[in-house]
C-alpha cells in the first residue's frame, strides 16, 4: 500500500523569487490553483501562462505548470517545470516535493530522498514531503528511519490516516503485533473507507489469533472497496478459522474444569482430519493420550501423521504404544499395519 498524500496546490503566499512578482501574476497563480483543484486543466493552463507573461520568473507558477503536466501524464515536461521553478527560487519546497515524487515513481530513490529532504529543510512541517520521505526510506529498506519519520508526522498532524497505516504495516512485518494493531486501528478510525488499512488490520488480527475481529476488519475493507480481491478472499478463511477457534476456546474452558475426555479429543481429531487441518489433528491426538494414555486409537492416529511426515522415530514410538494398548479384534487392520511397520524399522 503506497498512497501518497496529495501534491500541494500553491496559492499566492508571498513568493521569495526576484524580481518582485507582479500583482496580476499573483492573481493568475491563485486562479490557476483553483482550476487545478476542480480538474479544469485547460483553464488552469491559460491562467498560468497569462501570469508568466507578467512575471516569467515566478517560481510558483512554474510549479503549477508542472502539476498540470503531471495530471496529464506528461512526466518529462513536469520535471522540466519543477526544475525551472527551483532555478528561480531555491526555497520552493513544493517543487522539491513534486520533483521527489517523480523520482520516486521512477524508482530513483536516492534522488527522491534528496529532494524530499530539501523540501523539509525549507519547511520541517511540510507533511506531504515527510510522508513521501518515509515511503522512500521504507522502499530503500531503511525501516527504522521510515518509522521515525512516520512517528514525527503523527506528532505534527495526528489527523492523517496514512502515516498510521504505513507505520502499522511496517510493525506488522516486524511482528510487533500489538503496536501494529494500535496504529492500524487509529488509521481506520480516521478514515473508515481506508480499505488497505482494514486489510492490514485484518492480517494483524489473524496473526494474533483473533479471527472474529479479522472477519470484521476484512468485511469493513469490502464496504470501503467492494472490488477488493484480497479482502474478499480472506473473509471465508477468517470465518473458517473463527469457527474452529470458538470450540477451541470452549475446549480450553472445559480442560480447565476437567470436563474433557479422550473420546472427545479423538472425535475432534477425526473432524480436523476431514477438514485437512493436520496440525490441529495432531494436537487433538496429543491431548487425547494425555487424558487417557491407553487410548489406542489416538496412538494410531499419531502414527499415521508421523509416518506421513517421515518423522520415523516418533512414528515408531506411536506404533509401539498402539500395539501395547490395542485389542487385535478391535483394530485388526491397524495392528497388522503397525506390526509390519515396526518390523521394517531398525530402532
Amino acid at each position: 500500500m503506497k498512497r501518497f498524500l496529495p501534491l500541494l496546490l500553491i496559492v499566492a503566499t508571498g513568493c521569495l523569487s526576484s524580481p518582485p512578482v507582479h500583482p496580476r501574476a499573483l492573481e493568475c497563480n491563485e486562479l490557476c490553483a483553483q482550476y487545478i483543484g476542480t480538474g479544469d486543466l485547460t483553464r488552469a493552463e491559460v491562467q498560468c501562462d497569462l501570469g508568466l507573461q507578467f512575471s516569467p520568473q515566478y517560481a510558483d507558477l512554474w510549479v503549477q505548470k508542472g502539476l498540470i503536466a503531471l495530471r496529464r501524464g506528461q512526466t518529462p515536461t513536469a520535471k522540466e517545470h519543477f526544475i525551472k521553478a527551483l532555478r528561480y527560487n531555491q526555497e520552493q519546497a513544493q517543487a522539491y516535493n513534486n520533483l521527489g515524487y517523480i523520482y520516486y515513481q521512477e524508482h530513483a530513490y536516492g534522488k527522491a530522498h534528496d529532494n524530499f529532504q530539501r523540501a523539509l529543510k525549507v519547511n520541517p512541517d511540510y507533511t506531504e514531503a515527510r510522508y513521501n520521505l518515509a515511503l522512500t526510506f521504507k522502499d530503500m529498506g531503511e525501516k527504522e528511519k521510515a518509522k521515525k519519520e512516520l512517528r514525527t508526522l503523527t506528532a505534527i498532524n495526528g489527523a492523517l490516516a496514512d502515516p498510521y497505516a504505513q507505520l502499522g504495516i511496517i510493525l506488522l512485518d516486524e511482528g510487533a503485533l500489538d503496536e501494529a494493531v494500535e496504529n492500524l486501528r487509529r488509521a481506520v478510525e480516521l478514515d473508515a473507507k481506508f480499505s488497505d488499512a482494514w486489510l492490514a488490520l485484518g492480517n494483524a488480527y489473524m496473526e494474533q489469533g483473533k479471527f472474529a475481529e479479522a472477519v470484521d476488519a476484512y468485511t469493513s475493507c469490502i464496504e470501503g472497496d467492494p472490488d477488493h480481491a484480497q479482502c474478499r478472499n480472506n473473509v471465508p478463511l477468517a470465518q473458517k478459522k473463527a469457527a474452529l477457534a470458538k470450540p477451541a476456546l470452549e475446549d480450553a474452558r472445559r480442560t480447565a474444569a476437567g470436563e474433557n475426555t479422550a473420546a472427545q479429543e479423538y472425535g475432534k481429531a477425526r473432524a480436523f482430519r476431514e477438514s485437512g487441518l493436520r496440525a490441529e489433528e495432531e494436537r487433538a491426538y496429543l491431548r487425547c493420550v494425555k487424558f487417557e494414555p491407553k487410548y489406542a486409537a489416538c496412538h494410531f492416529g499419531l502414527y499415521e501423521i508421523y509416518q506421513g511426515d517421515r518423522r520415523d522415530k516418533e512414528a515408531f514410538k506411536a506404533c509401539k504404544n498402539f500395539l501395547k494398548f490395542a485389542e487385535s479384534t478391535d483394530f485388526p487392520k491397524q495392528v497388522e499395519t503397525c506390526e509390519r511397520y515396526l518390523a521394517s524399522q531398525t530402532y
